[in-house]
């Protein structure tokens, strides 16, 4: 089935919690497609996925095709809402015209003008040019035809690849200059109904605050230290103006609090069991001991900076153990967190019941330090459990989403820089 044209326009405010008609995916890698499509019909969503067909991109909404690869899984950082006009990183193409034609969206002003002033929109074309330049073989040998005023000239395909290649590049890094993605910004409703914008710090490097308020149609603008890659990996706004926040030290805590549990079981065995327990008692404690040291070494902005930002800007900060990570440096004078567990990267709605209901990530980290069922019912130790008791008072429902062999956990974080929030986009009642 595919989605049908719509002559309705939307009137879609932004990114905290409220009522959705459909979340678009681009990917149905590891089945987690079809993971989030279960959870719709219990909280009556759909899910629609950008597939690709001899007549163009269709959005279909059953019988998904199974994606073993993981690229271009992102949705929520292509194209966003904001009122009636559509952010997209690339205005040209085909996919995101299908969102001008189905929700009756106009391009955003602000956005498109930072775009043709550019060049963007001149590249892409040549890049799509590249793309379809006609291949023969020779020989057993590939050549691509490339048209000249004489007539055309045949250049080897792994040349003309990898020319290709670097136009792609410069094309990505250009997009990515005009473009705001939808994982470092959330519209929120202040107390006056009106919308604001919390945005990542690093965002100023593209637009202006002027072009920011012309572009998200707001007049409050609350700029937030860039603590991580994108907000949505250490903040979460849930509805009222309160915000769920990351708090390293209270995860810290936690695991310092499990390993004593551990430590007292094994000490409550008798002494011929408990060998069994050395590789979580090492690995809980080793863990415990090393995220310490990781987050005084941390060299992005402190989230007690993010905290602060958010209560001067009249928001409530709710801290939770959100987060696990190591530090990389890119070797570009920056560094990014790896994210070996991550519960802020979350979809938040309400259902028809105006339930607030939270879709986040299924941790792997309870299997890597050997948090068996049996350890977890025993001592009350989970990192999953510790997560759902904190935001209890806050939230309705709470879905963990894992994707086949617990991709998510084990791939999508730590590989890719991002989970559940990253690969869906909300299509708004």
């Amino acid at each position: 089935m595919k989605l049908q044209s719509s002559n309705n326009n939307i009137n879609f405010s932004g990114y905290d919690a409220r009522k959705i008609k459909a979340f678009v995916m681009t990917s149905n890698y590891a089945d987690i497609a079809n993971e989030v499509k279960k959870i719709g019909d219990i909280e009556n969503f759909k899910v629609f996925i950008l597939e690709k067909n001899p007549s163009g991109f269709i959005l279909k909404n059953d019988a998904f095709e199974y994606s073993s690869k993981p690229d271009g899984a992102w949705a929520q950082d292509t194209w966003g809402i904001v009122k009636n006009t559509l952010l997209a990183r690339d205005n040209l193409d085909d996919r995101t015209q299908i969102w001008h034609k189905l929700f009756g969206l106009v391009h955003n002003r602000t956005e498109l003008k930072k775009q043709e002033e550019s060049g963007l929109h001149k590249l892409s074309q040549f890049v799509d040019l590249l793309y379809n330049f006609p291949v023969v073989n020779k020989n057993g040998k590939e050549f691509v035809q490339l048209p000249t005023p004489e007539g055309f000239m045949e250049v080897d395909k792994a040349i003309h690849e990898e020319q290709l290649q670097t136009q792609i590049d410069k094309l990505t890094k250009l997009s990515n200059q005009c473009h705001i993605k939808g994982g470092n910004y959330f519209i929120t409703k202040g107390q006056d109904g009106k919308d604001e914008l919390l945005l990542g710090q690093d965002e100023l490097k593209k637009f202006d605050l002027q072009e920011l308020k012309e572009m998200f149609q707001t007049d409050k603008i609350h700029v937030i230290p860039q603590a991580d890659y994108h907000l949505d990996l250490f903040i979460r706004p849930l509805k009222d103006k309160k915000v769920l926040i990351a708090d390293d030290e209270m995860m810290s805590q936690i695991l310092d609090d499990g390993f004593d549990k551990i430590t007292k079981m094994i000490l409550s065995k008798p002494q011929n069991e408990r060998e069994q327990y050395n590789d979580v008692y090492i690995k809980v404690g080793t863990y415990a001991q090393a995220f310490k040291k990781i987050i005084s070494k941390n060299p992005l902005p402190k989230l007690n900076e993010v905290e602060e930002t958010l209560i001067k800007s009249g928001y409530e900060p709710i801290s939770v153990p959100g987060r696990l990570f190591e530090i990389l440096f890119d070797g570009k004078d920056s560094y990014i967190l790896k994210q070996l567990h991550n519960y802020m990267n979350a979809s938040v709605q309400i259902n028809n019941n105006n339930e607030l209901v939270y879709i986040t990530n299924k941790s792997n980290l309870d299997d890597a330090l050997n948090l068996t069922e049996e350890i977890k019912k025993e001592t009350g130790f989970s990192l999953e459990k510790a997560f759902k008791d904190t935001i209890k008072p806050y939230v309705d429902k709470i879905y963990f989403v894992s994707g086949k062999d617990n991709a998510i956990g084990k791939e999508l974080l730590p590989e890719y820089y991002g989970g559940i929030h990253c690969m869906t986009m909300e299509v708004p009642l």
